[in-house]
């Protein structure tokens, strides 16, 4: 018989680990960090001792969660799914979306200097990477989706007697350039095969509850143009992860006449593993000075490319972003430049707090705008989940409002 019990993320947005028993077999999707609890039991002086603590403090899920399972199945490559990988049992199996972009991740955080350097596996872990619409020997099969980190992946798990779907976070839409991103997706998936059904929807909830403008990208885009218009010094702060967004906007800043500044070494790798083997335009990157000892194939930004501020946009995370405009602020005018917010719900999913960051944009002369659309699907397009998977059961993880998912669900499926 196939149970499910949400481990951690039953009824808080972040820190999700599902597991799923069926006879002897055990699986684990996802064992994230679970921010809020994080930030009540640490701060700038009181610092992690290691993933032992963090497990025992339930910041992230128990050992035992994962002893005896086969595989943990990673959905994307947020912490608050992604967790720590560096301790995990030596027989437990890691499945993740790329094993390409999870060596980004270990080289980002390998040879850091505190917990975090737990973030990447172990050099003897086993990793595979999940082939999207291929059944693995353990019955799982992965279905890319669009969500604010890529790749991302949802899981549907064949089982003994009850078909499980695990959404992990999802858009219902990409931004731009979908075809090039997503060549299959879950959505694809379902529209061409009616005839799978699924007893267990195990669905994330992010937005439910929340008092959001449910803003797509089309219905940003006017806003932005808006501001494009504008001619001065403009900043952009996105997550590194968030290729959709940087596509989408790449392609608007070009139509606007400006070039874009990658000021991040995180956002460089991202650009580097995937716009050559995705085929996106490169045309009109620039990578930082900041950056100019990284091997890249992207050309570095010279002092005639910097003299005119309303010639390119700055892209990078938001306190990288922050120091580029501290080292610019001597040589080019930042004063009167717009600072714009597009990071998704990053307090909750990667810990990262803006009001430091705020008050440093302020301090250079930038004024802040957020335009925020969301990694996450909407409550009213549940509807169109439903409508395709046809689900049996709804099990809501992700959410701060479980209760609202039933009882949308029960609405949706008493007519």
């Amino acid at each position: 018989m196939v149970r499910v019990e949400v481990v951690q993320g039953a009824s808080e947005v972040g820190g999700t680990c599902v597991r799923v028993a069926d006879g002897d077999r055990v699986l684990v999707f996802d064992q994230g960090l679970r921010f809020s609890r994080f930030r009540r039991l640490y701060g700038f002086r009181v610092r992690p001792r290691g993933p032992d603590e963090l497990r025992e403090l339930g910041v992230l899920p128990g050992i035992e969660v994962l002893e005896g399972a086969e595989a943990l199945y990673i959905t994307h490559f947020h912490l608050d799914h992604l967790g720590l990988l560096g301790d995990l049992p030596d027989e437990l199996v890691i499945r993740a979306p790329s094993r390409d972009a999870l060596g980004l991740v270990e080289k980002w955080y390998s040879e850091a200097p505190d917990w975090t350097a737990f973030i990447p596996p172990r050099y003897s872990a086993v990793v595979e990477e999940a082939e999207p619409r291929v059944t693995d020997k353990r019955g799982v099969m992965a279905l890319p989706v669009p969500h604010s980190a890529y790749p991302s992946t949802a899981y549907l798990y064949f089982g003994s007697d009850a078909t499980v779907l695990y959404t992990g976070d999802l858009r219902l839409e990409a931004l731009a350039q979908a075809g090039q991103l997503y060549r299959c997706t879950l959505f694809s998936f379902f529209e061409e095969n009616p005839d799978v059904r699924v007893d267990k929807l195990v669905v994330e909830g992010t937005n439910f509850g929340r008092p959001v403008w449910p803003l797509s990208w089309e219905d940003a885009l006017p806003l932005l143009r808006r501001l494009l218009a504008l001619r001065g010094p403009l900043l952009i702060a996105l997550h590194r992860l968030e290729l959709d967004l940087f596509a989408a906007l790449l392609g608007e800043l070009r139509a606007a006449g400006r070039r874009v500044v990658v000021a991040s070494k995180k956002l460089l790798d991202v650009v580097e593993l995937w716009f050559g083997r995705l085929g996106l335009p490169a045309e009109g990157l620039l990578r930082a000075p900041a950056l100019a000892e990284e091997p890249s194939s992207i050309e570095l930004a010279g002092p005639e490319d910097l003299r005119d501020p309303s010639s390119f946009a700055v892209a990078a995370d938001l306190y990288e972003l922050v120091e580029f405009a501290r080292d610019a602020a001597p040589e080019v005018e930042l004063r009167g430049g717009l600072a714009l917010l597009m990071l998704s719900e990053h307090e909750a999913e990667e810990g990262l707090e803006e009001a430091v960051a705020l008050g440093w944009l302020r301090r250079l002369g930038l004024q802040p705008y957020r335009l925020r659309v969301s990694g996450h699907y909407y409550p009213h397009e549940l509807a169109r989940l439903i409508q395709l998977v046809k689900p049996r059961e709804v099990v809501p993880v992700h959410t701060e409002n479980p209760s609202l998912v039933h009882e949308i669900f029960r609405m949706l499926t008493s007519s």
